[in-house]
């Protein structure tokens, strides 16, 4: 059976830590120290554990305590905070809460959200890996995220909402064969999850996968993977935002071997339940749409 805390009287537990004693803490919270001792015991017994020590006359909080006491106070400035913004504000404008793949959120869908939601409209975006952003929405933490892989794990969902092309690119002097022999040759600079990317590439482009990848550079984030490209020390297979945003313009350059087709991957929107249905991802959809977003299509090179 899943257990719930009460959060009132972990608001008394906080009040009497911060105050350091009951008789302290009373009249913070308007009630009498025989009441706030009730609450205070019932809230120690709710969490199996004693949480204070004496010293002298005042309470001091035990290491498990203390631990509580951070967490319980994230909680209440959380909930002080929403308290204030439905006071002076509607509550549909609570915050859109959405975690993105990095490449994807930064360079397409974020410009677009911060330009296209009402200007009190709050935004809470997060950029990670395929990973982070499904442990997010799994978790609760986000209410809505988006990926480059569909997910078919209950309880999430996840429908296709827009598409991205992926190319390989090389630094202005950097010459690059365009043949997958020669390829598995090449130097390349490369990004956490870049097998992905990477294979997706491959298989589109050439129907086959090298035999070896030559890796020369690695980085976690792939903005630091594009700056080795751009110095000339490997090629990269990256999306065509990312290539085409302006901190590499003119420093690097889109490889498209002759007579192969170009290769495009799914963007996935996950949510839990009924999220898919929200006007959240209603919101999404038609910023994409209306940035004709939803279709990356072939592009030009910069």
């Amino acid at each position: 059976m899943m257990r719930h805390v009460d959060l009132r009287r972990a608001a008394v537990f906080h009040a009497v830590a911060a105050a350091g004693g009951i008789a302290a803490a009373s009249p913070r919270l308007g009630k009498s120290p025989p009441a706030v001792h009730h609450d205070l015991k019932a809230f120690e017994r709710e969490m199996g554990r004693p949480l204070f020590e004496r010293v002298g006359r005042h309470l001091r909080l035990n290491p498990a305590g203390q631990a509580l006491f951070e967490s319980v106070g994230r909680a209440l400035d959380e909930v002080e905070r929403t308290r204030e913004r439905l006071s002076r504000a509607d509550p549909a404008l609570r915050p859109l809460r959405l975690a993105v793949v990095s490449a994807f959120g930064r360079y397409r869908l974020a410009p677009r959200l911060y330009a296209g939601l009402p200007a009190d409209r709050p935004i809470e975006l997060t950029f990670g890996s395929h990973e982070a952003v499904l442990a997010a929405v799994a978790g609760g933490a986000v209410d809505l995220g988006v990926t480059y892989r569909p997910v078919t794990a209950a309880p999430v969902q996840s429908a296709p909402i827009a598409r991205e092309e992926l190319v390989l690119a090389a630094s202005l002097g950097m010459a690059v064969p365009e043949d997958l022999e020669a390829l598995s040759r090449t130097a390349f600079a490369t990004y956490d999850e870049y097998e992905f990317v990477f294979g997706h590439w491959f298989e589109t482009v050439f129907a086959a996968q090298p035999d070896s990848l030559r890796r020369m550079d690695h980085a976690g984030e792939i903005e630091e993977a594009m700056e080795s490209c751009a110095a000339g020390r490997g090629a990269i297979i990256a999306p065509l935002d990312l290539v085409r945003a302006a901190a590499w313009r003119g420093r690097v350059r889109i490889v498209r071997p002759a007579g192969r087709p170009p290769c495009f991957n799914a963007l996935h929107l996950l949510g839990l339940g009924a999220a898919l249905g929200s006007t959240d991802a209603d919101v999404i959809r038609s910023l994409l749409a209306e940035n004709g977003l939803t279709d990356n299509g072939e592009g030009e090179e910069p």
